[in-house]
């Protein structure tokens, strides 16, 4: 989940921390029925397994696209880096990022 726009691990923030701040989860990314550009990704590119991780993953991934727009594969391993995935080597799910920032890039006119 977002804590005031930073990714925080829900499973460790109690709710008497969150009062009083700004609380964002993955059921937030969704707007009238479009996918984010993340969530389009993570579907695209098949970066979904068996779900456990995909929350945080999601969260962790929109947080950085929105301080960095252009991360490197390492950017985004190191930030996914806190949520620990059991069912995949990563690739899939980098690439998933990747591709949320291109499709990003190009709405803005950037691609």
């Amino acid at each position: 989940m977002h804590l005031d726009g930073t990714p925080v691990k829900s499973c460790t923030t109690l709710a008497v921390m969150c009062d009083g701040h700004a609380i964002d989860t993955v059921e937030s990314l969704e707007k009238d029925g479009v996918l984010d550009p993340v969530q389009q990704g993570f579907h695209e590119l098949h970066a979904l397994h068996c779900g456990f991780c995909t929350p945080g993953m999601l969260m962790t991934s929109r947080a950085l696209l929105n301080e960095n727009p252009t991360p490197t594969d390492h950017e985004i391993r190191t930030a996914i880096s806190g949520s620990i995935c059991r069912c995949t080597g990563y690739k899939n799910i980098v690439s998933a990022v990747q591709w949320a920032a291109a499709h990003e890039a190009g709405a803005r006119g950037e691609a």
